[in-house]
């Protein structure tokens, strides 16, 4: 298909549950509307506006029902050296990680976001390029303010839309109306990085202007001026980071920007701004963050329906009490190179599993850990619906095995961690029903933040340490770098009364400040605990240039029940990925690059 990237509108209607895939609005073979019909009613504007935010790609694993571009079953989080899947209909990932794709795989994740990325542009642009003409209608309440409202969500939208692009591919075609085959000027080259954040930086200072505070209740899910400040302070910490602003860059290519230290400084006063606002604060509990349909955290959500989906496809289904349960959870696993991220904590101080003052017992190694380790992870010897998980291999030759292990999860095909990520499922839902179907059994909120306070107070962290060091409060605001850091970190603390965090009680410390450079690390490891499967690691590993030799070796700590009738966890490797430079920034299909001879492939590719 010629020109994926600019003529691409199939336009789909969304319920106000974003539960149901509709007709095309602009079908008329389905629907009877044409174009000018769309546009002549605020009813099916507004309709057509939902539909652009259902197309922002969804992250947690949803139902059946919902059709397949909800069923997102392994994170992304299992392509980078946090995570692994075996789950057989996820070939690609383990494609991805063994470095058996191209240009042409069109199965890959960056391909199909190009696409869809393209389309959505189109449709704000399209909608952008008719909302001055929609006529006013009390009975739909659209007015003026109204009009002027949905304007900036779309351009929040527009701006969403090419930042997931900018992250992965560098500098865009950059096209601000709709076109169409027949245009001469079809044809649109990349832009430079430097040009790409300029206008997404622009669009969301446009949104922010007219973006209320908050958003009432029958309205949750847009966008907000918070949304679109906090996307700009993302964006701006990227454009400062080592892989777009690198020091032997002397101009703004599509690659690159032009290197400019100040760029630091820049993301933290974008970071700054969405602080001042004054609108959100951390979440007291970090077991109910991701479980409750909104909160003070939360920025930018998507609002999903309740449902019980993504914990069965999470939460080892051997764990679940009766019959019933859809039959496939565990299906995201968390590798020992994240396990030993979470700190051991020892009479109130932190420390590093390698770090001989922990009194860390490999043997027995999930003790007094970090308490977002208990949150994220289910790992034998969790405490889950009133079992005790039990995984494990049997020694050669034994036959005893983890009593909770499932059958297609076999260390003999060599990706199983027996540590499972569930970070954002109910670990005391006893899905005893299929969950497949969307309105069956007990269901709990589950909504995805792809915004929230913690990351816009890490961003702060990292640009102002950067840019002033860890101790210096530059902006005025009564926050320096490593305060920044800190609130997110003490944050995390062991609720009470919650039996997977073991009775455990206390939080983490304070870190201690230290060099640029010693903060800078503290900063890494922070954001990579926090952040772990919100898919952040696989762009932070990649903007921040991480050495790829160390991305590679993919380790577990295997539980192995011993002939003696003891277990020993044995510390293996399971993976061994490839990682090369080239994959710091995803290829642009090649279809698109033989469909405009104006696009210029990225390095290496």
């Amino acid at each position: 298909m010629k020109k994926i990237f600019i003529i691409m509108a199939f336009v789909s209607t969304l319920a106000v549950s974003c539960s149901k895939e509709g007709a095309d609005l602009l079908d008329p073979a389905t629907t009877g509307l044409t174009e000018s019909d769309v546009f002549a009613s605020p009813q099916y504007s507004e309709r057509f506006l939902l539909d652009i935010y259902r197309r922002i790609r969804p992250v947690l694993a949803h139902t059946d029902n919902a059709g397949p571009r909800w069923r997102n079953l392994a994170h992304l989080e299992t392509a980078t050296d946090n995570g692994s899947t075996i789950l057989a209909g996820n070939a690609n990932v383990r494609d991805f990680n063994a470095g058996s794709w191209t240009p042409n795989s069109t199965g890959m994740f960056w391909y199909q976001d190009w696409r869809d990325g393209y389309a959505a542009i189109r449709a704000c642009n399209l909608f952008l390029s008719h909302i001055d003409n929609v006529p006013s209608d009390a009975q739909y309440s659209f007015d003026d303010n109204t009009r002027k409202t949905r304007k900036a969500e779309a351009k929040f939208l527009l701006a969403f839309n090419l930042a997931e692009l900018a992250k992965q591919f560098g500098g865009l075609p950059i096209v601000k109306k709709v076109v169409s085959p027949t245009d001469d000027d079809i044809m649109v080259p990349r832009s430079t990085f430097d040009e790409t954040i300029d206008y997404i930086t622009t669009l969301c200072d446009e949104a922010a202007t007219d973006l209320p505070l908050v958003q009432p209740d029958a309205h949750l899910g847009r966008a907000t001026k918070g949304a679109a400040l906090a996307l700009k302070a993302r964006m701006l910490l990227y454009a400062a980071s080592p892989l777009w602003n690198d020091p032997s860059s002397a101009a703004s290519t599509a690659y690159s920007g032009k290197y400019d230290l100040k760029k630091w400084e820049t993301a933290a006063r974008a970071a700054k701004d969405v602080i001042a606002l004054n609108t959100y604060q951390l979440h007291p509990d970090i077991s109910t963050l991701f479980l409750t349909r909104t909160n003070s955290e939360i920025i930018f959500a998507r609002m999903q329906e309740p449902m019980s989906y993504h914990s069965a496809t999470h939460v080892p289904y051997t764990l679940y009490n009766g019959s019933g349960a859809y039959g496939i959870g565990g299906v995201n696993q968390v590798t020992y190179n994240m396990v030993k991220e979470y700190e051991v904590l020892r009479n109130g101080v932190a420390y590093s599993v390698d770090d001989p003052a922990s009194g860390h017992d490999f043997q027995d190694p999930f003790k007094n850990r970090d308490p977002r380790f208990y949150r994220d992870c289910i790992f034998n010897g969790s405490k889950v619906l009133g079992k005790t998980a039990e995984f494990g291999n049997p020694e050669p030759g034994h036959n005893k095995s983890g009593a909770h292990n499932m059958g297609y999860l076999l260390s003999s095909q060599g990706y199983n961690t027996f540590v499972f990520s569930v970070k954002f499922a109910d670990q005391a839902l006893n899905v005893t029903w299929d969950a497949r179907s969307a309105g069956a059994g007990t269901r709990v909120h589950q909504n995805y933040a792809y915004l929230r306070y913690a990351e816009v107070l890490l961003n702060y962290a990292e640009a102002m340490n950067e840019a002033f060091g860890p101790d210096v409060d530059a902006l005025g605001i009564g926050k320096t770098a490593l305060q920044a850091v800190n609130e997110v970190r003490m944050r995390a603390k062991y609720p009470a009364g919650k039996s997977e965090y073991l009775g455990l009680t206390g939080g983490m410390p304070a870190l201690s400040s230290g060099t640029k450079d010693q903060v800078r690390a503290k900063i890494h490891h922070e954001r990579r605990v926090e952040l772990a499967y919100e898919e952040h690691r696989f762009w932070d590993v990649r903007r921040w240039k991480v050495d790829p030799a160390t991305m590679k070796d993919i380790k577990a700590q295997i539980p192995v029940y011993k002939k003696n009738g003891t277990m020993e966890y044995q510390i293996k490797t399971i993976d061994t990925r490839f990682f090369d430079t080239k994959m710091y920034r995803m290829p642009i299909p090649q279809s698109e690059v033989l469909a405009n001879p104006l696009l210029v492939q990225n390095p290496g590719w």
